[in-house]
């Protein structure tokens, strides 16, 4: 049987090398590896959590990783471990990434050495002139620690006092034209340094009140059209080469599974809808939403089929040094029971490749 499993496999990656794509000889193993990005523990290049992401970076397991605050002990610190992921030798450039908004969502601050940034909510009071210098700043202070991956901006509408992203400060307006300027600053800012930006959450956080990194939020009720208007604009303008799609519950678009694993709100709404092509990259698979109320297995398989290119873990809670196999092992299993389309995974794959292609061709020298 285990013989016969590793033919299959074989063929599987026959049929994928044969496949355009930006490296021939990919095998399926690199291909998947190239879909997830995962947390660690520790705070330095000793601890048992770092080791294991750049093994797993060194083996082709994981495309890339997320630094969460208490990974930050220091600039120093920091940037020994960057560099210790940026010279790792995988198939292409890794995703070193991180969640920097401003305001009460920034892993690099002044308690660790850094420089603090306003909030959304602050930057949309001055002019779209300041914005950009206050984000050239912040793309600039990235860049020096060699992040290429900002799990920002935030472009949920501010259409509900009660919601989480309201009292945190963390949009920019009500007004869908408002937010896509300064959504459009902070992206052109990071631009400008090599930086990727992930515009979140899509469809929309700023109707529910519910937090998704403990339960699940339900918007069938609160959700309003022009919550896609951000999306809309930034595709129109090409934008976006990301986009993080979030937690949110909407029985409107799919009545059993959340926004990050319904094949009707990533394929159908965000692709073919508003004709986004880029990665799309799923919020913490972590979160309480989705740890809740669905196993790892049905968790991978639906985020694939949903039109996901990216399954992000933080890894960080209940930390599992075997995620990486794990999660290979789902997706290679689900293929050779037809419940993943091998053509899936090519696809996310020359998209994430072509992604990562431009980073390494718009790299800032010096």
């Amino acid at each position: 049987m285990k013989k016969i499993i590793t033919i299959l496999i074989f063929s599987f990656s026959l049929i994928f090398s044969f496949s355009p794509s930006y490296c021939a000889e990919a095998s399926l193993d690199e291909m998947i590896g190239q879909m997830l990005i995962v947390g660690f523990k520790g705070n330095n290049q000793v601890s048992r959590g770092f080791r294991q992401v750049v093994q797993d970076l060194n083996d082709g397991k994981i495309s890339g990783v997320i630094f969460f605050e208490d990974n930050i002990k220091n600039p120093d610190s920091l940037f020994d471990m960057t560099s210790a992921i940026y010279k790792t030798r995988m198939q292409a450039r890794p995703f070193i990434a991180i969640d920097m908004e401003g305001g009460q969502i920034q892993r690099m601050n002044s308690k660790n050495g850094f420089k603090d940034f306003p909030s959304a909510s602050d930057i949309a009071k001055q002019t779209p002139v300041k914005a950009y210098e206050i984000y050239s700043d912040m793309a600039n202070t990235l860049s020096g620690s060699l992040f290429n991956l900002n799990f920002a901006p935030c472009v949920d509408l501010d259409i509900n006092e009660n919601s989480i992203l309201h009292k945190k400060n963390r949009t920019y307006s009500k007004d869908a034209a408002k937010t896509t300027l300064y959504a459009t600053k902070f992206i052109d800012a990071h631009k400008d340094k090599a930086i990727i930006t992930a515009i979140k959450h899509f469809p929309g956080h700023g109707s529910v009140t519910d937090d998704t990194h403990l339960n699940l939020a339900d918007a069938t009720e609160t959700f309003v059209d022009a919550e896609l208007l951000p999306y809309k604009n930034l595709a129109s303008k090409a934008d976006m080469t990301m986009v993080m799609v979030s937690h949110v519950y909407n029985k409107n678009f799919d009545e059993i599974y959340p926004a990050s694993l319904s094949y009707n709100t990533v394929s159908e709404i965000l692709r073919d809808e508003i004709g986004f092509n880029g990665v799309v990259i799923t919020d913490d698979l972590d979160m309480g939403a989705i740890k809740q109320n669905f196993d790892l297995e049905e968790t991978v398989i639906q985020a694939i089929n949903a039109g996901c290119d990216i399954l992000l873990f933080s890894n960080r809670a209940k930390y599992n040094p075997n995620l990486a196999d794990d999660v290979s092992k789902i997706i290679k299993n689900a293929i050779l029971d037809g419940l993943i389309r091998p053509s899936r995974i090519q696809q996310s794959y020359d998209r994430i490749m072509k992604l990562k292609k431009n980073i390494i061709v718009n790299e800032p020298k010096g």
